[in-house]
């Protein structure tokens, strides 16, 4: 018995292209959308420095020179409060274990208080240390990243009667509290 022969076609058949029509169309889309975002990525971005890595070209390259004063000027935060010393004084409070800027009642920071304290050290250390602009911030692990975020905006101006004072606004982070 003879068979009727399939419908199917040979090796020989011709292969379809792909349709990158709609591939193309995505592209054109996306493209522009992620250039403009990146715009709106750099306005959120918080300049601070970080210290530098210590290497053998480093070392070798620079020494401190003894004959310039240094303020190194460092605000510790923990959950009692800030601790704010330089390599002139450390800035205590009334017990020798209390922060310099102790927390209100309700536990919130004292930012203002910061502020202030800083400026009056701004005033002072003014043209007598090489390093009257740099400050290092340094916090416990357990420390809310928004309080990091604020100190650091506290340490860089003071606002008094309307008029903004520029205090330390070169910020570095160290990587713990010492």
């Amino acid at each position: 018995m003879a068979y009727k022969p399939s419908k199917r076609k040979s090796k020989g058949a011709e292969e379809l292209e792909p349709n990158l029509t709609p591939v193309m169309n995505l592209m054109v889309v996306l493209i522009p959308l992620l250039l403009s975002s990146a715009q709106f990525i750099k306005i959120g971005v918080i300049d601070l420095n970080l210290p530098p890595a210590i290497g053998s070209e480093i070392a070798g390259r620079s020494r401190p020179k003894e004959s310039e004063k240094k303020l190194d000027l460092a605000i510790t935060i923990t959950q009692q409060g800030f601790y704010v010393s330089s390599s002139i004084s450390m800035f205590r409070g009334l017990d020798r274990n209390e922060p310099s800027i102790s927390n209100h009642e309700d536990g919130s920071f004292d930012f203002n208080k910061l502020s202030s304290v800083l400026f009056d050290i701004k005033k002072r250390a003014i043209d007598k240390f090489i390093d009257d602009d740099k400050i290092i911030i340094q916090a416990e692990p357990d420390v809310n990243y928004q309080i990091l975020i604020s100190t650091m905006d506290a340490a860089r101006s003071y606002d008094v009667d309307g008029k903004i004072y520029s205090l330390f606004p070169d910020v570095s982070l160290a990587a713990g509290v010492i």
